[in-house]
Parts: structure tokens; sequence; C-alpha cells
């Protein structure tokens, strides 16, 4: 899930120097402190999807037209909904979809209203060449009208493409592709049901996924970078237009809209707070109107609402078939947890884990907790989607000043519980003490990955580097880049996940992750615990 961050009211210098006399005054001047209290209470939080943080350019002229400050706090679907359901006071939510959030108890009680402010369909999008040598493109690249699912998954099964796609527990466009592709396989006219899910097919079909992502934005850089290896991804049509936009593809994406359907992102607005529903209506309205329809289609390629606002027609198709969303909860659970345990391609994941003497104490317990709520004694919404898979191979390998023997464990659905208990004797066995040898340990780790990844090369392998200190003991991070660097290509292709906390050096994970094409989660400011869930969505 998405780090709980939030971001600061769009002010400028003079607003800020403003409101910094209004607070100064405040203790002596009864008007000062009054006027400061309006300006206050003129604040609108919103717990926001990721996905709308590219509307960032247009909140300065949406704030001046409605008077309100806008303080998002963005979270990935199932963190947002989970925060809904347990009473988190916000003003309003906006995320990229709430069909999930509407069928969750608890949430669609505290939704009072709901309007949609944008749209964009989640489709497949190819290279231009392959989608024509599939022939599921014309000579100029256009996509034709009669592809279906079936015929994109039966390609897949054969290895005739591969794509990227987030996670369909940490990111709505893997969350809609998974399940309007279930629907479209049942080929039912109405919402699926538990019997109608074919793990057969779906697993032949995410037979050709490749890279595994925990957010949309990421998925697309990552494309950026290997473009050369990957044929395509499952993403937002809007964030495939932006692509094709954007001067970084070698060759153009051709989107694919299947005959039989797709599900749309229509990023509903929700009024959460009852005594803020004047502000909602107004700051509705405006999102609503072409002011900032106008705007928001130019600069993020999705299908404006207002109907009054003109957009290229060649960006969508004329009309759009919308599939089937499941009507009971129960139904996309069991979807989802038949995508982690049966269907998507199987997991090794390589936990690095700093033992060092400057973890001692609260932060050895948080690194504890975290860890054993991944084998299940996290049972919150998040957690459940979070715990380790069957099938998925954990390695945890414990460092100070030297590398501690690696455990590593295959979870089975017949021996998972027994794997789990190792993992928590293991976990609750570690003691702090010692150095801090970051760049050896972390090199252990991926030697051990890739001697596994020879073995069974179809898993998706990562290694997540947790740490609170700077690398004092053994390599250097000059000599683990010389040494990565000197690799074979074919076995740069394990990530490394790093997780900066304490007083780790920022510049020092930066560079692991820059290197091997991972990213960097910061703990310093969100609790550990939410961020070995969010890295769950890149394993």
């Amino acid at each position: 899930m998405k780090p709980r961050f939030k971001a600061l009211p769009m002010l400028g210098l003079a607003a800020a120097l403003l409101l910094g006399t209004l607070l100064a005054c405040s203790r002596d001047d009864p008007k000062a402190a009054a006027d400061g209290a309006a300006a206050n209470a003129k604040q609108f939080s919103i717990l926001a999807g990721s996905e709308v943080r590219d509307l960032e350019p247009l909140l300065p002229a949406l704030e001046k037209a409605t008077g309100l400050h806008l303080r998002f706090t963005y979270a990935g679907t199932l963190d947002a909904v989970e925060r809904i359901q347990a009473g988190e006071q916000f003003d309003a939510a906006w995320l990229a979809s709430n069909r999930y959030a509407m069928l969750t108890p608890g949430v669609k009680e505290r939704v009072l209203a709901s309007e949609r402010t944008m749209l964009t369909p989640v489709v497949l999008g190819l290279k231009r060449s392959k989608a024509q040598s599939l022939g599921w493109a014309d000579a100029a690249g256009n996509s034709i009208a009669d592809v279906t699912w079936k015929d994109i998954a039966q390609a897949a099964e054969k290895g005739r493409f591969s794509f990227g796609m987030t996670s369909p527990s940490a990111s709505n466009t893997g969350f809609s592709g998974l399940i309007g592709l279930a629907a479209a396989l049942a080929a039912k006219g109405d919402a699926l049901e538990v019997a109608d899910i074919d793990a057969r097919q779906l697993g032949a079909f995410f037979k050709a996924q490749t890279l595994t992502a925990g957010s949309s934005g990421w998925l697309a850089e990552a494309y950026v970078n290997e473009q050369t290896r990957i044929d395509g991804m499952i993403n937002y049509a809007s964030t495939l237009h932006a692509l094709n936009a954007g001067g970084k593809l070698s060759e153009p994406l051709t989107l694919i809209f299947p005959r039989e359907g797709i599900i749309t992102a229509d990023y509903p607005l929700m009024l959460l707070n009852n005594a803020r529903r004047a502000d909602y209506d107004q700051l509705l309205a405006y999102v609503r109107s072409p002011a900032f329809q106008a705007p928001m289609t130019r600069q993020t390629f999705r299908k404006p609402v207002a109907a009054e606002v003109v957009f290229d027609p060649k960006l969508y198709p004329a009309s759009l078939i919308e599939l089937p969303f499941p009507a009971k909860l129960s139904v996309i659970d069991a979807v989802l947890q038949a995508f982690d345990n049966e269907i998507r391609r199987p997991a090794d994941s390589s936990f690095v884990l700093d033992i060092s003497g400057s973890m001692n104490g609260p932060r050895m317990e948080q690194m504890k907790a975290a860890l054993l709520g991944l084998t299940g004694l996290d049972t919150s919404l998040s957690g459940r989607f979070a715990r380790l898979r069957d099938r998925e191979t954990i390695s945890l390998t414990a460092f100070d000043d030297s590398v501690r023997p690696a455990v590593v464990l295959s979870l089975t659905k017949e021996r998972r519980d027994a794997a789990e208990k190792r993992i928590r004797d293991y976990v609750a066995a570690l003691r702090a003490e010692g150095g801090t040898a970051i760049f050896t340990a972390t090199r252990t780790a991926y030697l051990q990955s890739l001697s596994r990844r020879a073995r069974e090369p179809e898993r998706f392998y990562s290694v997540v580097l947790l740490t609170d200190g700077e690398n004092n003991q053994g390599l250097d991070g000059a000599q683990f880049e010389a040494w990565y660097n000197s690799l074979p290509e074919s076995d740069k292709r394990i990530r490394i996940f790093a997780i900066q906390f304490g007083e780790a050096r920022a510049d020092q994970l930066e560079s692991l992750a820059r290197l091997t094409g991972g990213r960097v989660f910061n703990a310093t400011r969100t609790p550990l615990s939410l961020v070995f869930k969010e890295i769950r969505g890149y394993q």
C-alpha cells in the first residue's frame, strides 16, 4: 500500500508570510486570532489515491476559485478503504475508483455523496510492431475493433508477448485489469461469481507477465527503463497516452480496447464529513466545470466528464463497453486471493535485515512486528493481502558487521503453517549487536538469489534491504557498484528495494535502488509495518 504522506497546502511565498504574521499576532490580537481560525477552517482534507498526484499543477487555480486550501493524504486503494473503514477523519476521499470501497462494510455508510470527475479505462498497451504482428493493429498502428480478451489470453499463453502490471491488491490498475479479465473470460452477461473464476485461463495469461509493481506510476517508469525487453503493460489509457507523448519511448504503444469491454476508472470525489457539504459542493462544481476539465484533459490525457469540453477523439473509441463489476465483496476477495496464491507467477523474496547495535530497542521491535505481520498476524484488510503467498520462496539474511547464514523457506499450501512458524521463531530470536556491513550483506543475498534463479527462472525475484545506519564494514558503495557492473546483463534483473530507517544514509540507499531498477521506501516518517506491506506490491 501507499505510504501515508500529507502534502502541504500549495501556498505562495506571500501567502506563507501572511499566515506566519497572523499566527504571530494571534496571541495578543483577538481579531487576528479569529481571522487565523477562519483561514484554518477553510482547509479541506482529502484522502487521495496516488493517481491524482498529477493534478497538483492545477491546484493553485482550483484553490483560488474555491477559497479552499486542499490538504492531501495519499494512499493506495486498499489502504484508503481501510482508513475510511477505521473512521479516520477526512472531509473527502478522491480515489481512482470506489467500487471496492462501496462493497466494504463500514465504508459505504461513511460516503455521504459521490460524483465522478474524470475518466480513463484500464487497457493493454503494446508496442506498435508487436500489436501489428499479432494482427491487433492496422498499418498506422491503430488498434482494430474486434480483438477479444480471449485472443489476448491465448497469445499470452503461447508466449507471443510480454507485459507488466501492478499488483491487484496494491494498485487500481492491476485490480481493474484482473477483475476485467476474469469477467471477460467468464463470458457472462452479469456480475462475476466465485464459481466463474477460471484460474487455469487466468494463470495461462499471467505467464506472460514479466514485470510487477506496486503503483501505476512506478510501473510506467520501470517500463521506460526496460522497454527493450518488455512488449507492453496493463495501465491507465491516460498513462499510456502520456508515455506516447512524452518522447521517452523508442516505439509508441498501441492501446488495445477488447471487444468484450473494459473497466474504467472514474475518479469519484466522495464526501465523508457532512459538516463540509457546502465546501464539497463548491469543490465538486469547480472540478466538474470546463475551467478545470479542459486543462485536466490536456495535461493528463483523461477523458472529461464535462460534455462541452473538447478532447482528441483519437484517444478513446466513440463508445466503450463497461464489463460488469462483481456485486459481492466475497467474489472480489476470492479473485485477489486466487491471484496471489494460484494464478500469478510465484515470487522469490529476499529480506536483508540490519541487526547492528543501533537497532537495539524500539527499532528492533518495529522490524520484528513488521515481519511477523507478513506471516498472518496482521489481520487487517491490507495485512491480509500483504501476507506471504503460497508457492513463494522467502529468504531471511541478518547482518551486523558480518553476514549471518540465510534461512530459506518455500511456502506451499500444505506447509504454510510450518514455514510461517519457522519465520516467527527466526524473527523472535534476532538480537542487535555489532557494526553495519550493508553492501556485503546485500551482495551475499543477491548472489544467493541468482543461484536460485538459475534453477527457477520463472519467478519474480527481489531483494529488500532494511537498515538504520551507515555502512562501516566490508564492501563500500563503490566496490558494490563495480561488482554489480561486472555481472552479465542477464544477471542484472533482480531489483533491490531499500528501506530508509533511523539514520540510514539516503544517498547510499538511492544508489542501490537506482543501480538495480528498484526504489527507496522512507520509514523515517511512515510506520515500518506500512512500508513492509507497501513493498509486497513490488514482489
